[in-house]
C-alpha cells in the first residue's frame, strides 16, 4: 500500500509532534525532579557571590547522577561501547541542554550533588558530564575547556548536577 503525499505528511507531522511532546515531558519531569531535589538538600552551602569577567552562556541543573568513568564503557564481542547508563545520561543531557555550537575557549563549573554519602572520587563522573556537553552540541570538542572547577555539593536525594559554562 502506497501513501499519498498528504497521508505521508500527516504521519510525519504526527511523529514530529510526538517527539516534541516527549522532549517537553522530559524537561518537565527534570524540572520537577530539580524542584524536589532542592527541597531534599541535606545541608545547604551558600556559594559566594562572585563577579566574573567572562560571559556566562549556560546555567543548568539536571536531576541525575552521571555514570562514573568506571561504569562509562562496557566490553562487547566487537570491542568497547558506551554503557546503557551512559547512553541514558547522554540522552537526558541532549534533551535539556541547548545546542549552542560554541567554538570559543570555555570555563566549566560543575557541582555534583550525589544521592548519598558514599565515598566517591569527585573526578570520576566528570568524563560523562563533559562528553555529554559535546554530544548535545554545546561545544565542538571537549578540548575547548581551558578551566574546570569541580565541586562536591550537599547530598540530594536522587542526585543533582549544577552546570555553569562561560566563554573566555
Amino acid at each position: 500500500m502506497r501513501w499519498s503525499e498528504q497521508q505521508l505528511e500527516a504521519h510525519l507531522k504526527a511523529h514530529r509532534n510526538k517527539a516534541e511532546r516527549s522532549k517537553l515531558r522530559l524537561k518537565s519531569e527534570n524540572d520537577a525532579k530539580v524542584h524536589q531535589a532542592r527541597k531534599n538538600i541535606v545541608q545547604e552551602k551558600l556559594e559566594p557571590n562572585t563577579e566574573y569577567d567572562e560571559k556566562q552562556v549556560l546555567f543548568c541543573e539536571v536531576a541525575a547522577t552521571p555514570p562514573s568513568v568506571n561504569h562509562y564503557w562496557e566490553r562487547t564481542e566487537k570491542g568497547m561501547k558506551l554503557s546503557e547508563r551512559a547512553q541514558r545520561f547522554h540522552a537526558l543531557m541532549i534533551a535539556l541542554i541547548p545546542a549552542l555550537r560554541l567554538s570559543s575557549r570555555l570555563k566549566l563549573e560543575v557541582v555534583f550533588h550525589f544521592p548519598d554519602r558514599r565515598r566517591r572520587d569527585i573526578d570520576n563522573p566528570l568524563k560523562a558530564t563533559i562528553d555529554s556537553l559535546v554530544k548535545c552540541g554545546l561545544c565542538d570538542d571537549d578540548e575547548q575547556f581551558d578551566e574546570l572547577i569541580v565541586k562536591r555539593g550537599a547530598v540530594v536525594k536522587g542526585g543533582l548536577i549544577r552546570l555553569k559554562v562561560w566563554e573566555l
